[in-house]
């Protein structure tokens, strides 16, 4: 569950856990284990970081918000083209594209709740844009 009132760890990760980290004397090179757990490891929570101590994680979990999507519908084509449609903790919902091509993968991330556009071919734009989303909810995006 995320909790609104926690600051989302990937907004600034390097400025916010490393201050944090410098202000309770934890050593740098654990701000480095959490960076190589979220983005090489793909850790789901912190209970999954176990080269960190225990007592760090739950200092982590009280102090940050981990992830704040959800996984609501994923869609995968006969030609690898794999859609998400996420759920954001205030409600909102947003999609993402992995397009898979013989050389290289695409992704199409959302940067907004919504569209301007008002492309008659999708839903995102039906109601206009709601809001903007924050960093830590574009970089999930690329993460999930």
């Amino acid at each position: 569950m995320t909790d609104p009132m926690k600051p989302h760890l990937l907004d600034s990760l390097d400025d916010s856990l490393s201050s944090w980290a410098a202000q309770r004397s934890v050593p740098a090179y654990r701000v480095a284990q959490v960076r190589k757990w979220l983005f090489q490891k793909r850790a789901g929570d912190w209970d999954e970081m176990t080269d960190l101590p225990k007592a760090l994680r739950g200092e982590l979990a009280e102090r940050f918000q981990l992830w704040s999507t959800t996984v609501a519908k994923h869609t995968q084509s006969d030609d690898g083209t794999e859609k998400l449609l996420l759920s954001l903790a205030d409600g909102g919902q947003i999609e993402c594209v992995l397009l898979r091509d013989t050389v290289r993968r695409t992704i199409c991330i959302s940067t907004q709740v919504g569209c301007g556009m008002g492309c008659v071919f999708c839903a995102s734009g039906l109601d206009g844009v709601d809001r903007n989303l924050t960093t830590g909810e574009i970089v999930e995006q690329i993460l999930l």
